[in-house]
């Protein structure tokens, strides 16, 4: 006979796959014919920005473009000029555990990007760019429960996780009108613009998520008054409703916030007229929500009146355990120079490559941050200087890391170097990993009666290691007979050494 156990559903997300792969794209460029010749290049620096994601069995895909500016020396040796270039690029990862079925969530970072000169009209370019896409499938496992029988005992366990119930996504656009601080010279020409968008806040409200952040637009360009360079950070606050599947109230969110596009251009103020920058900005927020979930299942099961035989199966689960922490540092670096330094235009910083490695006393994040600063000799001169700074932070078991640098880097000249501090933010995710080994149906044999005559009616141990269910379960008893015959009450467990006695049923 088999006994059906009862059993509902429980829906999730399983994350199939998640890896971080790069793709790097060369374009050649030629200067324009109203720009002067290349003397030297000085810097090479832009946006990335996400077109699209797809999958198919076995691949996933990403593609975007990164809009890049080179900032170079004219053939005059004076001033700086700049070509804009586009670098459209696609990058794939492969894995048999990939179907078209997947929901997809994608980030986008410029690892690394410069320019050399083929000819003094003509450039080469090149961009590499960091794509990380995780990849998820719904999944179903049935909650179990005993159903009753006579002289058939359970054991049921109950674990709490915090599940990926739902996987969505929101565009969306937003525009600013902002204006320049009194204090900051006026815009004769916008040489390079770069947009970064940070996450402050991600709040569950039900299902929703309730996202909070800052695009920071950076402004290189020439002052209007005496050509000089200048360098500003425009904030623009935005907020997000993101609507998800999820039913119920959603704990957490893992927020993967992408640009799609930019537009900077310099305009006027609404109501003086006074001269104000025109900020529209196109974005894509994916969202991972998660629920704190019950998965309740029978983990044993006996008979103390017929053969019994129970099929089993385990469940392998990925949670998440507990809530994103970030830690903010600020990093100093020494970038040296040749000669002295008169002016700081400007300074830009990016991970030119991080990742998890087995360090001697647990996992470390390990990072490269590539350094760039613009500056001004005494004799007026705008040269560049470069460093590549190495990172290491002790992470737990079981952490995943995302690291970020801010856009706002403070400098100050020193002899011989340019000292730079740089703002780090290191946000960690903890996983955990749950295996249950489930009961998942019984067949009894009602046609035959176990021989319990062979059995003592009573047995005397000293209670130890074996849980009182396992004693029950080897000498054909019960929990509750073993702790009524030992006086012991609903939740109590024997003092360990102390003797019980094991009544048969």
């Amino acid at each position: 006979m088999n006994i059906d156990l009862k059993s509902d559903k429980l829906c999730y997300q399983t994350c199939v796959f998640k890896r971080r792969f790069t793709k790097e794209e060369t374009v050649e460029v030629i200067v324009p014919d109203a720009q002067p010749d290349v003397l030297r290049i000085l810097d090479t620096d832009g946006t990335v920005y996400l077109r699209g994601k797809d999958c198919e069995a076995g691949r996933v895909t990403v593609s975007g473009v990164a809009e890049l500016t080179v900032l170079y020396v004219p053939e005059s040796g004076k001033g700086v000029r700049r070509v804009n270039v586009e670098a459209p690029f696609s990058a794939f990862a492969e894995s048999d555990a990939i179907t078209a079925d997947c929901l997809i969530t994608a980030k986008l970072r410029l690892i690394a990007c410069d320019a050399r000169t083929v000819n003094p009209r003509k450039l080469v370019v090149r961009a590499e760019v960091a794509a990380e896409a995780a990849l998820y499938l719904p999944e179903t496992v049935y909650r179990t429960a005993p159903r009753e029988q006579e002289g058939v005992y359970y054991r049921t366990e109950s674990l709490k996780v915090c599940l990926p119930v739902a996987v969505n996504e929101k565009a969306f656009v937003f525009t600013d009108e902002a204006r320049l601080p009194a204090s900051a010279p006026a815009i004769g020409e916008l040489l390079r613009t770069t947009v970064g968008l940070t996450v402050e806040s991600v709040k569950p409200v039900g299902s929703r998520a309730v996202v909070k952040g800052s695009a920071v637009t950076t402004l290189l360009y020439e002052s209007r008054d005496d050509g000089s360079l200048c360098r500003e950070l425009i904030s623009t606050p935005f907020s997000q409703i993101v609507e998800t599947d999820a039913t119920g109230d959603a704990a957490e969110f893992e927020l993967a916030l992408c640009l799609t596009g930019a537009h900077v251009s310099r305009g006027y103020a609404s109501g003086d007229g006074g001269e104000a920058l025109s900020l529209e900005l196109h974005a894509v927020a994916q969202c991972v929500a998660y629920a704190q979930c019950e998965l309740e299942s029978v983990t044993d099961v006996y008979s103390t009146k017929h053969p019994l035989e129970a099929q089993r199966a385990g469940v392998e689960l990925s949670y998440l355990d507990g809530a994103p922490e970030t830690v903010s540092e600020t990093v100093r670096a020494t970038v040296p120079v040749p000669g002295e330094v008169e002016n700081i235009y400007a300074a830009t910083a990016r991970l030119a490559s991080s990742g998890v490695r087995e360090g001697p006393e647990g996992p470390v994040w390990s990072a490269v941050a590539a350094v760039t600063v613009l500056y001004a000799e005494p004799g007026g001169e705008v040269l560049s200087a470069s460093k590549r700074v190495e990172l290491e932070r002790p992470l737990e078991a079981g952490q995943e890391p995302d690291a970020s640098v801010g856009p706002e880097i403070f400098t100050a000249a020193a002899e011989g170097a340019v000292e730079a501090r740089i703002p780090l933010e290191l946000t960690t995710l903890k996983r955990g990993r749950a295996a249950v080994d489930r009961v998942e149906s019984v067949e009894l044999t009602d046609t035959e009666t176990l021989d319990l005559t062979a059995l003592p009616n009573v047995t005397v141990t000293r209670a130890g290691s074996r849980s009182l269910w396992e004693l029950a379960r080897a000498h054909m008893s019960t929990v509750s007979r073993i702790r009524e015959a030992n006086a012991l009450s609903e939740d109590a467990d024997p003092e360990p050494g102390s003797v019980l006695l094991i009544p048969r049923c």
